[in-house]
């Protein structure tokens, strides 16, 4: 219940720079291992029948789609491990001759289901990127999913890993 009330408060304050964003909660996490995710702590990421080996710090593990914007992690820094709350820096690069189509973004968390936590971020995500100064997440490792589309129709979509100390 405590997250939903985060969660609701994330959403109706907007991005004000001081307040944590609750990107996933344990709650969440709890929810989706209850659901039978066997698979939850795996390492390995299989996609249309092609298997990664989950790397140990924030990084690109798939990359599915890239005709639309470059989305570009500047934080958390690739191979580091983090202590949460961690800055949430994402970049978009549209392609020469088109813009972000911002209608079209979508961050998820996965695990053996997909969580849509889009909305957690609203306030937080704008023509150039998303930012957010204190984004929270469990310790542990998180895989997120970002999705983005340009006004001609081309699409990217990224995996990344996070990994929280505890």
């Amino acid at each position: 219940m405590a997250a939903w009330v985060v969660i609701l408060f994330v959403v109706f304050c907007g991005s004000a720079s001081g307040r944590t964003v609750a990107l996933v909660t344990q709650e969440d996490i709890d929810r989706e291992a209850a659901q039978g995710s066997e698979n939850a702590a795996s390492r390995t990421v299989c996609t249309n029948g092609t298997c990664y080996e989950m790397p140990e710090s924030f990084s690109v593990i798939e990359t599915r789609y890239s005709t639309g914007p470059q989305i570009e992690v500047v934080e958390p820094q690739p191979d580091a491990e983090s202590k949460a709350p961690i800055r949430l820096i994402i970049n978009f690069i549209p392609k020469p001759g088109t813009q972000v189509d911002l209608k079209s973004f979508r961050l998820e968390y996965l695990k053996l289901i997909s969580i849509d936590i889009t909305k957690r971020v609203a306030g937080y995500v704008g023509p150039t990127g998303v930012r957010i100064e204190k984004a929270d997440l469990p310790p542990g490792e998180h895989k997120l999913r970002i999705t983005l589309k340009d006004t001609e129709g081309g699409i990217s979509q990224q995996v990344y890993l996070v990994k929280i100390a505890k």
